[in-house]
């Protein structure tokens, strides 16, 4: 069948937008989808396919380019036109594939806004798709929709630290294991294992129970058997630095060093490729994290070497974790290194790090009081008072 003249035009915008796309021109790829969308003469399916690209790029440049304004016009395309082309009863499979996008987009907003307005929903589509797409109807797509459904109750659970609703996230994963085998789709298998030794690791830490996190280190230990270094470096190491995590928090409710010393491990792996020329923030949040295990460990084991390596750590850290660009992590990592830099002037009888100690509560003291922050500046002015006392006591 010959194309007709409409069809030829809507294919050319069409064309033109992938052109964009592919040079991240995500806004002028959306004009483009649109301008093919609104060829007089398009049938209704076509008419979505065009829709539907039109919203995909709009939540690529919101997604990219941290603009939420584009992630709402997403989602009122979604909502407002792209549904209206794909009805459930006459066209189920587009219906599905609409409803899954609009979660994942609703999903990405809510997550980063304080309200959980746009979470709640992203859980109600979910759902909505779970009824009507069963199983055994179409498996990889449910099992694809029930690790997105897991990422958002798991989203919404930490932030209203509901048990419940974590339980749900962590059943929502086994239940897209079930189906994203390790043989069959290894990389998705690995994505979720990645995911439910998330969910597991916040359910974990709220409950401290050390089954769940240990559970959790077994979720990353299999996502790693897939997301390798050579594959997937950036997934690998961002799954190093969770593992590391986890295993500091077991690590420090242990009479041994073993776990903490894997947990060190975790990290310093992690920072292989989480380095600060290519992701500086992820490198910061790492060397935040080893400084905080080599902390702990260097206390477990009252070694002074490892206490000295986790100032540097923290350091580090500070270099990209600024008062300018995140304040509160700021504050909390400086609290951190003057709380190690206390220890290790206690062990090594050093005046000179216990000032650098008390210098760093100071600055915590007036961070936390210029904020308001009540409580958090009462534990800062605890701890600058010990660091006071211990210059006096070193004589410094």
């Amino acid at each position: 069948m010959k194309s007709t003249e409409s069809e030829k035009n809507a294919l050319e915008h069409a064309n033109q937008a992938r052109a964009a796309a592919g040079q991240q021109e995500y806004q002028r790829a959306s004009e483009l989808y649109a301008q093919a969308a609104s060829t007089g003469g398009l049938d209704v399916r076509s008419q979505w396919q065009f829709r539907t690209q039109q919203a995909l790029m709009l939540a690529e440049f919101g997604r990219e380019f941290r603009n939420n304004t584009a992630l709402e016009d997403a989602i009122s395309l979604y909502e407002t036109t792209v549904l209206e082309l794909a009805p459930r009863d006459e066209r189920p499979d587009d219906w599905a594939t609409t409803q899954h996008q609009l979660g994942n987009v609703l999903g990405l907003l809510g997550q980063r806004q304080r309200a959980t307005f746009n979470l709640e929903k992203a859980i109600k589509v979910f759902e909505n798709l779970l009824s009507a797409r069963t199983r055994e109807q179409a498996p990889l797509e449910w099992a694809t929709t029930q690790d997105n459904y897991g990422n958002v109750l798991g989203i919404l659970g930490q932030r209203q630290g509901d048990t419940e609703m974590l339980e749900r996230s962590v059943a929502a994963f086994e239940a897209a294991l079930e189906v994203r085998t390790q043989a069959q789709v290894p990389m998705d298998w690995a994505a979720t294992q990645s995911n439910l030794g998330t969910a597991l690791q916040v359910l974990g830490q709220r409950e401290k129970d050390p089954k769940l996190l240990k559970r959790s280190v077994e979720a990353y230990k299999n996502a790693l058997l897939e997301w390798t270094r050579a594959r997937v470096p950036m997934n690998w190491a961002t799954t190093f630095n969770n593992l590391g995590v986890v295993l500091r928090l077991l690590g420090e409710s242990r009479r041994g060093a073993r776990t903490l010393e894997q947990a060190v491990s975790a990290f310093r792996n992690a920072l292989a490729e989480r380095t600060r020329e290519q992701v500086p923030m992820d490198w910061a949040m790492t060397q935040n994290n080893l400084g905080a295990a080599l902390q702990s460990l260097g206390k477990r084991q009252e070694d002074t070497n490892l206490l000295e390596e986790s100032v540097t750590a923290y350091e580090h850290a500070l270099q990209e974790i600024t008062r300018e660009k995140l304040p509160m992590s700021w504050a909390m990592t400086q609290a951190n290194l003057g709380a190690v830099q206390m220890i290790l002037a206690e062990r090594t009888g050093d005046a000179a790090i216990a000032l650098q100690a008390l210098n760093s509560f100071d600055e915590v003291v007036e961070f936390f009081r210029e904020a308001s922050h009540a409580q958090y500046m009462e534990l800062g002015e605890e701890q600058r008072k010990k660091a006071q006392a211990l210059v006096v006591a070193l004589g410094g």
